[in-house]
């Protein structure tokens, strides 16, 4: 039997000497490094939605979609996907069942979801640098016109995500970031809070 896929991620958020030490000590600590990629992120929700507590992610089967443009610089984008999160267990904010694909026009997949009855409510963009330390990603962002943060995740199956909350907690410890660091929600819901328009 096929199992869907779940992410687990944590986050925090960071100030500037913060996102400098994690830096430093990932590369101390002899973690790889992906390079630096530029992230453009468009979220879609139904067009009879006409405030963010409508399409706030809580209850089982609620979800996110998204078009995400990514590339090494903020113009030429080279790779471009479509996400679903959906959330799986009530108010559990640190592990979704995720589902991507590379599309070939972010433009074209846009008109699609619109012509179906979703329309665009936010837009995100950041500079992500990805690291992975002990089975573990570590994305550091800087996050336009908003502030630098961190999320560690693991691509795993639900069965197997009470495990992967519990490594990503013991990396995030390992880099300094305690419990009382980590944002309840996401990253992306404090934004979305600021920033959303219907």
């Amino acid at each position: 039997m096929v199992q869907n896929i779940q992410e687990v991620e944590k986050r925090a958020l960071l100030n500037s000497s913060e996102y400098i030490a994690i830096k430093e000590k990932l590369e101390r600590l002899g973690a790889s490094k992906n390079g630096k990629i530029h992230l453009k992120d468009v979220y879609f929700c139904s067009n009879n939605v006409r405030s963010f507590s409508e399409v706030e992610m809580d209850a089982v089967g609620s979800f996110s979609l998204r078009i995400r443009e990514q590339s090494k610089n903020e113009k030429d984008p080279e790779e471009v996907t479509i996400n679903a999160k959906i959330i799986t267990r009530k108010g559990d904010h640190n592990s979704w069942e995720e589902h991507e694909t590379k599309v070939r026009s972010a433009y074209e997949a846009s008109a699609i979801f619109k012509a179906i009855g979703f329309k665009p409510f936010c837009t995100i963009e950041k500079d992500r640098l990805t690291y992975k330390l002990d089975g573990v990603n570590i994305l550091l962002e800087d996050i336009k016109d908003f502030g630098l943060g961190i999320e560690a995740e693991i691509i795993t199956t639900k069965d197997e995500s009470d495990a992967a909350k519990a490594k990503i907690d013991n990396t995030m410890a390992k880099i300094g970031i305690t419990n009382s660091k980590i944002v309840e929600k996401s990253i992306t819901n404090i934004i979305m809070r600021e920033k959303s328009h219907f």
